[in-house]
């Protein structure tokens, strides 16, 4: 009798044991990641908003994830792929990411076209989409029949479009040519104009379109000047911003035109190398934020955090925008899947209509989103800039 107790207490230990040990095994096996996908222009030579884009993703994500991570200490993952800019990349790179169960959101770059045709893809796969840069009116607006998975931070084209044109009718501008792109964004560019005009009726205005890689704008900047514009706003990209302020620099001085541009130039090196161009021009760019600007507390622990993970000052960072908008991003859908207590996409698009106040780099979120507004900017934090000898730009007042 004693040794069948002595067997059952041995089997009871080893019981307890092997239990123990299955605790510690489990508690010592790190929790499987959360993944946050991005498709972007990584490809696209001589831009570097992809890029920016992934550094403030991956600043978030690094104090996220020492803070904690989420859903009880699940760290955040980033994954990227190269969409080059051509929308049918971005889509396929995008159905790429819905198929992996762990991917729970994805972001987007720089161009409009890609984002258009990435976000009815996003409602139909049920995978939010996230937009820090691409300006385009409709990415984010609801389909009929369809829960809208398309959120952005950034801003939208009407509200640039508005904010250079007021900024011309402050000096007293009011005959302009605008050059815009035979592509979506170009379009969305000039529905805004088209609004604004309605609504402005001494507004003279005409449009001049071009195609991504046109190089030479000298006859239409002439022509611009001979119909008498008194204004030049561009929607352009660097690597066509370039060739427009290095032929309007060179028109005798009598016939150069204030430039007022767009936003896309700012994802490349268009500040330095437009350099002597810009000192012989007057222009302007629309953006929504910059290091150059007076920072706040949280922008100087921001680049304090560039500093430590990158090792660069933040006045080396290009496409700046880029970063901040991914890096507030980034911490709302952290919010939106704490909200949501797991990684159900639907959950997280619901949880992301429905975060609370989060104090961000480039503004105080107090409702990011709701049902009815995938947009987590205003017009009011748009605002003109210029740039400074050293490249860095700087706001100026609208």
């Amino acid at each position: 009798m004693a040794k069948i107790h002595r067997s059952r207490w041995r089997l009871l230990v080893v019981l307890l044991f092997s239990l123990c040990t299955m605790d510690w095994l489990a508690a010592a096996q790190p929790l499987s990641p959360v993944v946050i996908g991005l498709t972007a222009e990584f490809g696209v030579q001589g831009s570097h908003t992809a890029q920016s884009i992934e550094k403030g993703i991956a600043l978030a994500i690094d104090e996220i994830n020492e803070a904690g991570g989420v859903l009880g200490g699940r760290p955040l993952k980033l994954e990227t792929r190269d969409d080059r800019g051509v929308p049918a990349r971005g889509v396929d790179n995008f159905a790429d990411f819905a198929r992996q169960s762990d991917v729970v959101a994805v972001f987007c770059g720089r161009f409009s076209p890609v984002a258009l045709e990435i976000a009815p893809l996003a409602s139909k796969l049920g995978l939010p989409l996230l937009d820090p840069w691409s300006a385009a009116d409709d990415i984010t607006k609801a389909r009929s029949g369809e829960p809208n998975y398309a959120f952005r931070l950034s801003l939208t084209d009407s509200w640039a479009i508005e904010t250079m044109l007021e900024h011309a009718r402050a000096r007293g501008i009011k005959q302009i040519a605008m050059f815009v792109p035979n592509t979506a964004w170009g379009r969305s560019s000039e529905a805004a104009l088209l609004a604004y005009a309605s609504r402005h009726r001494d507004l003279r205005h005409e449009v001049f379109w071009y195609n991504w890689g046109d190089t030479d704008f000298s006859e239409r900047l002439a022509q611009a000047h001979a119909r008498g514009a008194r204004a030049v706003l561009t929607v352009t990209n660097e690597f066509e911003g370039l060739p427009i302020v290095k032929q309007m620099a060179a028109l005798p001085a009598a016939q150069r035109l204030p430039i007022i541009s767009h936003w896309g130039l700012l994802g490349g090196d268009f500040g330095a190398a437009a350099r002597p161009y810009l000192e012989q021009i007057d222009f302007t760019v629309v953006h929504t934020f910059s290091f150059s600007d007076p920072l706040s507390a949280k922008a100087q622990a921001v680049a304090a955090g560039v500093k430590r993970l990158y090792g660069m000052d933040v006045s080396q960072l290009r496409a700046q925008v880029g970063f901040a908008h991914a890096y507030d991003m980034t911490h709302l859908l952290a919010q939106a899947i704490q909200k949501a207590g797991s990684t159900n996409r639907a959950a997280i698009r619901s949880a992301l209509e429905r975060l609370d106040t989060y104090d961000g780099l480039v503004r105080r979120y107090a409702k990011p989103f709701t049902p009815a507004r995938h947009d987590a900017l205003e017009k009011r934090q748009v605002r003109m800039a210029r740039f400074s000898k050293d490249g860095t730009l700087k706001s100026i007042g609208k």
